[in-house]
């Protein structure tokens, strides 16, 4: 978006969900299927969620330090199962280039962009 825009504000939110990625690749299995869906839930399947999301918690850790040092007007929440970041101050081009540069995938969060527009001002 053009930084003199003076007819809208872009708001960008970047979602990051603990459980699930945006795209599972072939062969690939949502660990939570194995606790939660299973008809019997095994001790590994356990663990392997476990690994899961330890390694997840970590990613998502890092991609919050890497666009809170960008910018610092982030409006930061918390839900049962994601973490929220939402600013209508930074350019969401900005961030995803950031995010790739730094090893992190499309599918890695969710980015949702309104624009709101700018009452009074053609």
């Amino acid at each position: 978006m053009d930084k003199n825009n003076i007819t809208c504000i872009q708001k960008a939110k970047f979602i990051f969900e603990f459980y699930e990625k945006r795209e599972w690749q072939p062969g690939e299995e949502p660990p939570l299927s194995g606790v939660v869906k299973a008809a019997r839930v095994e001790p590994g399947a356990v663990r392997h969620l476990g690994n899961f999301l330890a390694n997840r918690l970590e990613r998502i850790a890092r991609m919050m330090e890497i666009l809170i040092d960008a910018h610092d007007r982030w409006g930061v929440s918390g839900k049962k199962d994601r973490v929220i970041m939402e600013t209508d101050s930074y350019d969401f081009n900005d961030a995803l280039k950031l995010l790739k540069e730094n090893g992190f995938n499309d599918d890695e969060f969710v980015l949702k962009v309104e624009y709101e527009r700018k009452w009074g001002l053609l």
